[in-house]
């Protein structure tokens, strides 16, 4: 459902790294991203029927203009697991500390093939991209705009690894 906690409070922002310059972009659209307000009236406790209903019907009442606004929220704390694959297509999934990758590509339907289950076989080995926390807080604490975060490269097991804490985005490539 679309059943989110009203306090906006529990929301952060929206981030995502960008393949092409290693930037962080704004407004990503996640897997389990809530719908909280359409047309600046809250739905955040509403089931997903609800809220279509409420947008068809707000689009019936004001046939000249045709658009929606909604807002979106992410629960604070989440990371903003962003799969590639090699047909160019990609997807994002807010992700909790300690979720397994495998459940995660599953959940935004990323074929992942599995041989061992316990990362012996390398089968489903791939690549991620992460921020270096480490030039980021010296960043910070220099007052030095931060243009573009520092990105490392590691190799996670989709069978057996697990989303770390504290991490806005972590990028996985298909191997």
């Amino acid at each position: 459902g679309n059943a989110a906690k009203s306090n906006g409070d529990v929301f952060a922002s929206n981030n995502i790294m960008n393949r092409n310059n290693g930037a962080v972009k704004d407004k990503c659209i996640c897997i389990r991203d809530k719908i909280m307000s359409i047309n600046g009236k809250p739905c955040h406790d509403k089931s997903f029927d609800e809220v279509m209903d409420f947008i068809q019907c707000s689009n019936l009442s004001s046939k000249s203009n045709s658009h929606v606004t909604m807002q979106l929220g992410r629960l604070q704390g989440s990371t903003v697991l962003h799969y590639s694959c090699n047909d160019n297509r990609g997807v994002c999934i807010a992700a909790k500390a300690g979720e397994s990758y495998g459940f995660l590509a599953q959940r935004c339907g990323v074929d992942i093939d599995y041989n061992c289950r316990n990362g012996s076989c390398l089968t489903c080995q791939r690549w991620m991209h992460y921020p270096d926390k480490v030039c980021d807080k010296e960043n910070m604490e220099n007052n030095e705009e931060k243009k573009h975060p520092t990105v490392n490269t590691r190799t996670i097991f989709n069978c057996i690894g697990k989303v770390p804490r504290n991490y806005e985005w972590l990028h996985i490539f298909d191997s």
